[in-house]
């Protein structure tokens, strides 16, 4: 059985609507914007249109699939170069794309309605979309690391490229006389062929894509809290436990500290929930800015922060608490403002830390916990340490400038 090109371009776009379909369809279930989605899905319904209207060709004016074939066809492939930048987070360079695309059309109107020749047409609208779809593979290829998805799109954008290389040369080495476009040639048909089953890969890759980014966006939602942007108590409980099992085999030190906000049940009460809130995130900003990069902080409940410090001794651990302690009481630029009634925060802190022997995080935090049940009894806005006969008292800001 002998497929022709008509038939492999209603498959084409037939394709390209139930991709368009499928790609608006997951942006419309997703509770927080994608870029680039609209935007692929545009381009295939033009490219969908533009195979459209060369299967019609032989039955219509010879401009439709010249003209506005073509024409869809490259702004369609323009428009999913700038979806990819788009979705990658990439500044899109409309100007040179749409300088591009212009050009590209008007030459093809000029091999028409000015010097008609349908080979150069042909080589032209071939060359263009093979620079176009070179271009899509490159972005994907430097945006973000290779993916199984990521790979997919790149092999589709490729072989799209490649597909339109080997038309071009085919076309260039025409015999004379030879018409330029015959859906019925076994040639054109192998071209048609290659397109669709790029296309298919292309649009596979693409949707895979989304439903890549969507799993991270669930990751990190798992991970951190959705008010203070620190880390859920899972997620930390998830990595301190590494840390612990790497300290145990290096026989290395690990800290962790609790910070209680003072009063926080009267701030709600008297302040509303709204002010509640601006404090949470007040502290964590603090916290997060406070500790080091191989250090973790995480919401451990309510008003309660919780901080993870790999190798680590319990004096130094006490003097990045303090730290905080003191840092909570000052603004700090691009820290969250707290309400105009609330003219100041203060936080307990217990400090705690363990050799290479300790069993769990649990039995760490709650070492911690016990120091910060001092602090609050000891009249609140300061620092303790579960060993108090190191660290009698609040430890001095000499400390943190000693050791930071």
């Amino acid at each position: 059985m002998t497929i022709d090109g008509r038939s492999l371009l209603a498959v084409v776009a037939a394709l390209c609507v139930v991709f368009s379909i499928v790609v608006l369809a997951l942006e419309r279930r997703l509770r927080q914007p994608m870029p680039g989605l609209r935007l692929w899905a545009i381009s295939n319904l033009l490219l969908g249109g533009a195979a459209a209207a060369h299967m019609l060709q032989g039955h219509v004016p010879v401009w439709v699939p010249a003209i506005v074939g073509n024409w869809a066809m490259l702004i369609g492939r323009t428009t999913s170069v700038a979806a990819l930048r788009q979705f990658d987070h990439q500044p899109v360079p409309r100007a040179l794309l749409a300088a591009a695309c212009g050009l590209l059309m008007l030459a093809i109107a000029g091999t028409l309605l000015v010097w008609p020749d349908p080979r150069l047409r042909a080589m032209i609208m071939v060359g263009g979309m093979a620079v176009l779809a070179a271009w899509g593979t490159h972005t994907l290829a430097v945006s973000a690391p290779l993916s199984v998805s990521r790979a997919l799109t790149m092999v589709g954008l490729g072989g799209w490229a490649l597909a339109n290389v080997w038309r071009l040369w085919t076309t260039a080495h025409l015999p004379p006389g030879a018409p330029v476009i015959d859906l019925h040639d076994p040639t054109v048909a192998a071209y048609m062929g290659a397109l669709v089953i790029m296309d298919v890969f292309c649009n596979i890759g693409f949707v895979l894509l989304i439903t890549d980014r969507m799993y991270e966006w669930v990751l990190q939602l798992a991970r951190t809290d959705h008010l203070t942007g620190a880390l859920s108590r899972g997620a930390l409980y998830t990595q301190a436990r590494r840390d612990l099992q790497l300290a145990r085999r290096q026989g290395t030190h690990t800290a962790a500290f609790l910070v209680d906000i003072d009063r926080f049940k009267t701030i709600n009460d008297s302040h509303g929930h709204a002010a509640g809130d601006a404090v949470l995130c007040h502290v964590a900003s603090h916290g997060q800015a406070v500790l080091r990069c191989t250090d973790l902080f995480g919401r451990y409940g309510g008003d309660e922060f919780v901080a993870i410090l790999p190798e680590t001794d319990l004096l130094t651990a006490a003097a990045i608490a303090e730290r905080l302690r003191v840092a909570v009481g000052e603004p700090v630029p691009g820290a969250p403002r707290l309400p105009c009634a609330l003219q100041e925060v203060s936080v307990s802190i217990g400090v705690a830390a363990v050799a290479a022997g300790c069993d769990s995080i649990e039995d760490l935090i709650a070492q911690a916990d016990q120091a910060l049940y001092t602090a609050k009894h000891a009249g609140r806005n300061r620092t303790r340490v579960a060993d108090e006969a190191q660290a009698p008292d609040n430890v001095s800001l000499q400390m943190i400038q000693s050791r930071h």
